[in-house]
């Protein structure tokens, strides 16, 4: 990039014709500023706002100015703040006692556009920018939008920037639309649901404003769903047989062809047949493996490669990802392509690379030199930007959380170029008293491909045990045959990686805005995370457990995914968004006139977490009208059974539990005393039993 001195100088407006350029960030004005204009660049500071006057060496004036993210946001006229639905919404200014300076910078845009009927929209090219350049040109600038030119910034190389300005674009209105509705249903459903959430359940000792989304409480389901999967899994135990033979000085080690066994029987069984019978080699099988390099980065990739790698949430993946884009590091980030299309010239960007260090010359002259230069591009594919790859531009003065996600995506483009890598798997079978199977399986690299670009965040292994002087018909000696034990495993907990792949599977929200609904939950203290683990706090339970009852569509994916795709439809202008919108608030209407039937709900006891009262296992015999559940004490940590109405004073039953084993409902109820009968599973014994949990059943069982 070109250095060009930036003075202060008195700003005159009247100079020359000027084109307007509205920008989304700061830092990104500065670099159009620093790359369209010539020797000199005047800045000027007017309350606290930066203005940029370029004149480029074609003798064209450019005015730009950056609006610092939404000045515009949605708010109700009537300010309502008890009383809903609320429909009657418009936009207004984000002005507030703390942020002045959004009224100063308004007035600033007001003044520039007066002067002027030729504006730029150079904000990012999402819905969000779009919708932020759509709100300034049309409530600031008079409904300039429809006349403005569009600059799409792929970089903030000087190379883009001019290219972009050179081939100025029509504004796309449906992207526009798009943004709009966004905010509009996310305001719609967050502010109305909230109220009425919050006004139905009354949580104890304390005031709460619960919220709700159509994005957030979804994802909310998605963790509370597995935590209970996990936390009433019941383990099942089951066994592995594996052997050991001798050939010559050399061990072996083999495994029978049955990987799970469920029967202690049909384990000893094939023991004691095969203890002391020596195993001939009937089958020696050899195929090569073909692993296609990996593909190149979108935002979502990136995110969860950052969060295996260096354990960075999605939030501040994304937040490295953009300070690099800023800097002209690389392309920009919020995409969903896992495509790198030809016109951003490969060739170029290597070679700018291989002068950056020397690892890096080594893997760009491997890829030079080979036969074809192409990328091993995904599926996902994104009309507004391409895959995240670097620019060439060296790096400077970066932290190491930077250091570390700049070299990641260098060595993903990398890697995206390289050939297939190639491994060896080879299966060996033995027959053991000409009736029982054993196998190895055994897998070593042959090529490295890609993977040697990316060889510091891809871990594979390969076998210290030779096996190449076995052959087909050897005798193996056996030495030793034994058993493992093992145990199902629960499914595990989710951590922001597989969140975002949940999230990204079922369509909950954007790729920007996936990683801010997870931080969300967390500062409502709907979820905690521990040790990289996401889990459902009781409010979050709670909250899930209440909506299941009395407002299942809202916390439905269905809900979520078909509302994405409408928005989809409105940015590629193939639907009717006001159609839409009537169609939503007819449906939001119901689903409101319904909560507000709904009297006031037990209130929470905070001194009870993580009490799994979703878990209903039985009606309640004493009161008719609850069920029981199972609740532990913050206390005690003990956990024990009561009637879901036994918090609200109105029933009184409950029974301990046993404080060691897995709690299974059995869906039984005792023929004595008419009580649920539960199931207690202890792994270490590998013992269960039946119990009624009425501590008074004449059948005493506990």
């Amino acid at each position: 990039m070109k250095e060009i001195k930036i003075h202060n100088l008195k700003f005159n407006s009247k100079d020359k014709k000027y084109s307007l350029v509205i920008c989304e960030k700061p830092n990104v004005a500065n670099r159009i500023a620093i790359a369209l204009g010539t020797s000199q660049v005047k800045k000027v500071k007017i309350k606290g706002n930066i203005v940029f006057d370029v004149l480029t060496k074609d003798n064209a004036r450019y005015v730009i100015l950056s609006s610092k993210g939404h000045l515009y946001g949605l708010k109700d006229p009537n300010k309502r703040d008890k009383i809903f639905p609320i429909f009657d919404i418009y936009w207004a200014p984000k002005f507030t006692s703390h942020n002045k300076n959004s009224k100063n910078l308004i007035e600033l845009i007001r003044r520039f556009a007066k002067d002027t009927d030729n504006f730029i929209h150079a904000c990012d090219y999402d819905q969000e920018g779009e919708l932020i350049g759509y709100n300034i040109l049309e409530l600031v600038c008079e409904k300039a939008y429809s006349n403005s030119h569009r600059a799409k910034l792929p970089t903030l190389t000087s190379d883009d920037i001019n290219k972009s300005f050179i081939t100025l674009e029509r504004t796309n209105r449906n992207m526009a639309y798009a943004g709009m509705f966004r905010h509009l249903l996310d305001y719609i459903y967050g502010i109305n649901f909230s109220m009425a959430v919050s006004r139905a359940i009354k949580i104890k000792n304390r005031y709460s404003y619960l919220t709700v989304g159509r994005v957030q409480s979804p994802t909310l389901k998605f963790i509370v769903d597995r935590d209970l999967q996990i936390n009433y899994f019941i383990p099942i135990p089951f066994w592995r047989i594996k052997a050991h033979f001798r050939k010559d000085d050399e061990v072996f080690v083999f495994f029978f062809e049955k990987k799970r066994i469920n029967t202690l029987k049909q384990v000893n069984y094939i023991i004691d047949k095969c203890r002391g019978k020596n195993g001939i080699i009937n089958n020696i099988n050899i195929s090569n493996e073909y692993v296609k390099p990996l593909h190149p980065f979108n935002i979502g990739d990136l995110q969860k490669e950052s969060f295996r790698l260096f354990k960075y949430s999605p939030v501040y993946t994304l937040s490295i990802a953009e300070n690099l884009y800023l800097k002209a590091l690389i392309s920009y980030p919020r995409t969903n392509s896992q495509i790198l299309p030809v016109s951003i010239n490969y060739r170029k960007i290597l070679n700018d690379l291989e002068k950056i260090s020397d690892p890096y010359k080594k893997y760009v002259t491997i890829l030079l030199n080979q036969n074809k230069l192409s990328p091993n591009n995904g599926i996902k594919y994104d009309p507004a930007h391409p895959a995240i790859y670097p620019t060439g531009i060296k790096p400077v003065n970066l932290n190491s959380s930077e250091i570390k996600v700049y070299d990641l995506i260098v060595k993903r483009f990398f890697a995206t170029f390289g050939q297939p890598a190639i491994f060896k798997k080879t299966k060996i079978d033995i027959i053991v008293d000409d009736n029982f199977l054993f196998n190895k399986e055994l897998k070593n690299i042959l090529l490295k491909g890609w993977i040697e670009f990316y060889s510091s965040f891809y871990n594979y292994t390969e076998n210290s045990v030779e096996y190449s002087d076995l052959q087909i018909g050897d005798t193996l000696i056996n030495i030793d045959i034994s058993k493992d034990s093992e145990l199902t495993e629960p499914p595990i907990y989710f951590n922001y990686s597989s969140l975002l792949s949940k999230m990204e599977l079922e369509e909950m929200g954007t790729k920007s805005t996936r990683g801010n609904i997870i931080e969300l939950l967390i500062r409502r203290n709907y979820v905690s995370i521990n040790n990289n683990k996401i889990n459902s706090t009781d409010l979050g339970m709670y909250l899930i457990d209440f909506m299941e009852k009395n407002l299942p569509k809202i916390i439905s994916t269905n809900l979520t995914r078909t509302l994405e795709h409408y928005l989809s439809d409105i940015e590629r202008g193939i639907t009717d968004r006001i159609f839409i919108l009537n169609s939503i608030i007819t449906d939001l209407i119901d689903s409101m006139h319904y909560i507000q039937k709904i009297e006031s709900v037990s209130p929470i006891e905070h001194q009870l977490v993580r009490s799994k009262n979703l878990i209903l296992i039985g009606a309640c015999p004493v009161c008719k009208k609850g069920k029981f559940q199972i609740i532990r004490s913050k206390k005690t940590k003990k956990r024990f059974i009561s009637c879901t109405d036994y918090f609200s004073d109105s029933c009184t039953a409950s029974a301990p539990l046993p404080q060691q084993g897995l709690i299974k409902n059995t869906s039984k109820i005792c023929k004595e005393c008419n009580w649920p009968i539960l199931n207690v599973f202890y792994p270490t014994k590998r013992y269960s039993k039946n119990f009624c949990i009425n501590i008074n059943c004449p059948t005493k069982l506990i």
